[in-house]
């Protein structure tokens, strides 16, 4: 499956379907995404059931196609994921990880090292918005440290 996003002339971005993304429909797909690497990483969920999106009553009003790329991708590349993850734990084991903060971790860890079209401090800012919907009161704080150190590596490397 194809999963390269288009860009207008006009610089918008759009779905693989045309519609325009809007930030409101991208986090509703970063949410689907992240509940799905959670299901996939307790649950041991199969990729083709995560990606028929019969285990939520809707997307709603996210674009399925951009969740479906995210989740895809994730666990296509879940070893440079959590490699470049890793590399970024100082004094932590990623067993200790909250597995809802490994879920972000993972989503958007992704989305900075394969989606170079996205501005880095646009996928820090949903994933710390994610964290403070979803997880813990501190855990913000955390995933945005961490994301921060993963974004420099990739930038330094590229």
């Amino acid at each position: 499956m194809n999963f390269e996003r288009k860009q207008k002339s006009s610089g918008t971005l759009t779905a693989w379907n045309g519609r325009p993304l809007t930030m409101a429909s991208r986090r509703r797909s970063r949410r689907t995404a992240v509940q799905a690497l959670y299901s996939w990483d307790v649950g041991k969920t199969d990729l083709q059931r995560l990606l028929c999106f019969d285990w939520v009553d809707k997307v709603a009003g996210g674009d399925t196609d951009f969740s479906r790329m995210l989740i895809q991708g994730t666990i296509e590349s879940i070893e440079t994921v959590d490699s470049l993850i890793d590399e970024q734990l100082e004094h932590w084991d990623m067993g200790r990880l909250r597995r809802v903060d490994l879920a972000i971790l993972r989503v958007s860890t992704y989305s900075l090292r394969f989606q170079l079209d996205i501005p880095a401090h646009v996928t820090i800012d949903e994933a710390v918005e994610l964290a403070k919907e979803l997880s813990t009161d501190d855990s913000f704080r955390f995933i945005n440290g961490v994301l921060d150190g993963i974004s420099k590596r990739i930038r330094t490397s590229t």
